[in-house]
């Protein structure tokens, strides 16, 4: 009944389509039967003779007298190797001769048919001229009877060369058949595609639409690995490519959603099955904890889950470790190639055992603990429209990402799925768009490039580098910067002058360069306390020895923004 019911109206909706398709395929046969060249042809027959052999005589009886006279006895010929004597160059070059043409384009408009059930060839010859048609025809017939004369087969023509009244056309009946054939599977296979792709999403500008906010970020196509389901991210396996560089501006278009003092829960999720989410909430996981951030990847999808795959980690213990309150946080934490990053995989479950605790108050009590531990919390569930476990997921996190398919996400889905998710969250879910083409609308930024003879992350800092950087970071009124260098992860020298900063009025602003072994930290003072410090150094230079602890508080803390080796000397 429902396919049928289907059937039905994919025919009410494309029958229409269907038939114009298949009216201009018709048309078009007909055209092309009417363009195809004609001509003239001249027609003749030749009767390929039986050939007589002598056969030895036979013997009645015992008592026959012999005879030494032969029998002639009636072999039929084979009438196709008369055809190939015809084509010969025996034949036919002699008749091109005759007429003045080359063997290739003498051939080329000759045509030597067998007639079924009888020994006749049927000799064809078409030209634009009907007399040079004739002329032809006859020149070959001849020089074929010309041949056999010589031979034991003996041919007789049994009708001249014709001279044509009429050109020759193609017949129309058999184009027309191929025609409305054709247009009917054309007809057919396209109103199909159509009805499969007509709801998809068209674009970015149709996603903004439908959600109401402008999309977040586009990923363009990207490949995975053969022979893999779930490759790894592709910000780790081609960090150069403009997938990759999707993904670090999805991070930065984020930013300003991630709260500065406390952990923020951002769940990744999807109006249906195979759409991207997995991919996404891996990939700017892997981009946030990049950034330096300390983030943690929970698997939440306990139906299928995937992350495992994609880190290549023990799947053992995980969330459901955690629901059942068997384990704590930190024991259930998988470490991953990227510093800052850890995973919480879905853990051991049977068949729908865990599901139901998505729901209930426990949940609510792991992510709390979790978000403990790290700057940003990125969850993976199960699509919207899939199972409940989206939507409670919704309601404790602090940002959505709706990702949609360019190629898979319906718009109704869309729409479901925006009415599901605003019962439990409001103004705070971000559409992206995966899998997109440029003519789509997609932002493919251009892939990333590293000159040649250079490894990143290791170059020289200069203090110009390091100034431009506090002024793109500092609060307002900050216009004086103070930095030091860190050559050793260990530097206990420069764990002090990071801790005096700390513990002055100045604005200390860090940021960490390079790797892990070779960091950078700076801080930033207002104009106005570098003033007061100015001044109170020069009062610490004109006093005696004698001077104070207060005096000498105050000009370390000058001299802390031009040199930063001073503080360091001066609490030791």
């Amino acid at each position: 009944m429902t396919t049928y019911g289907r059937s039905a109206r994919l025919l009410r909706r494309y029958g229409p389509w269907t038939l114009v398709v298949t009216t201009a395929a018709v048309a078009a046969a007909y055209g092309l039967n009417q363009s195809a060249p004609s001509g003239y042809e001249s027609e003749a027959t030749v009767l390929v003779e039986a050939r007589l052999t002598a056969a030895a005589p036979a013997t009645v009886g015992p008592s026959a007298a012999p005879t030494t006279a032969s029998i002639l006895t009636p072999v039929t010929p084979d009438v196709g190797t008369e055809r190939a004597v015809a084509l010969s160059d025996a034949v036919v070059l002699p008749a091109a001769g005759r007429v003045g043409a080359d063997k290739a384009s003498f051939l080329e408009d000759l045509t030597i048919e067998v007639t079924q059930d009888a020994n006749v060839l049927r000799f064809a010859y078409t030209a634009d001229n009907r007399f040079s048609a004739r002329i032809r025809a006859r020149a070959l017939v001849e020089a074929y009877v010309n041949y056999r004369a010589t031979g034991p087969t003996g041919v007789t023509v049994l009708s001249e060369p014709s001279l044509p009244d009429t050109p020759v056309t193609r017949p129309l009946g058999p184009d027309l058949a191929a025609g409305l054939a054709a247009g009917l599977l054309l007809g057919a296979g396209t109103a199909l595609l159509r009805s499969r792709t007509r709801g998809l999403i068209r674009g970015r500008d149709d996603y903004e639409r439908l959600t109401g906010v402008p999309v977040l970020a586009t990923v363009p196509r990207h490949k995975r690995p053969a022979g893999t389901t779930s490759g790894a991210p592709v910000v780790l396996r081609d960090p150069t490519s403009p997938a990759a560089e999707s993904y670090r501006y999805l991070r930065t278009r984020l930013q300003p959603s991630l709260r500065p003092t406390t952990a923020t829960t951002v769940l990744v999720t999807s109006p249906g099955d195979r759409q991207g989410r997995t991919t996404t909430a891996a990939n700017l996981a892997v981009t946030l904890a990049q950034a330096g951030r300390s983030v943690i990847l929970v698997d939440a999808d306990l139906r299928h889950p995937q992350l495992h795959h994609v880190f290549g980690i023990s799947g053992e213990y995980g969330l459901t470790t955690l629901l059942d309150g068997e384990a704590g946080v930190e024991e259930v934490l998988e470490e991953t190639p990227v510093p800052g990053l850890h995973v919480i995989p879905a853990g051991r479950r049977e068949e729908g055992e865990h599901v139901d605790l998505l729901d209930s108050g426990r949940l609510a009590r792991v992510l709390h603990a979790v978000q403990k531990h790290a700057d940003v919390v990125v969850l993976d569930s199960t699509a919207v429209l899939s199972a409940s476990d989206a939507i409670a997921l919704a309601a404790l996190s602090d940002h959505i990402l709706l990702v949609g398919d360019f190629a898979r996400t319906s718009r109704e889905s869309v729409r479901r799925a925006l009415d599901e998710l605003a019962e439990v969250v409001h103004d705070n879910v971000s559409p992206v768009l995966v899998n997109v083409p440029k003519s789509a609308g997609a932002l493919v930024p251009h892939a990333r490039t590293q000159p040649t003879g250079i490894t990143p992350h290791h170059e020289p800092l200069t203090r110009d580098r390091l100034v431009s950087d506090a002024d793109d970071v500092a609060p307002p009124g900050v216009t004086q910067h103070a930095y030091v260098e860190v050559a050793e992860e260990e530097d206990d020298e420069a764990e002090a002058i990071a801790e005096y900063f700390a513990r002055t009025t100045t604005v200390a602003v860090p940021v960490i360069y390079g790797s892990a072994n070779t960091a950078t930290v700076y801080a930033s003072s207002t104009a106005a306390e570098s003033s007061a410090a100015s001044d109170s150094s020069s009062a610490v230079s004109d006093s005696s020895s004698g001077a104070d602890a207060d005096s000498t508080e105050s000009a370390d803390s000058t001299d802390s923004i031009s040199e930063p080796e001073e503080p360091a000397e001066a609490r030791s």
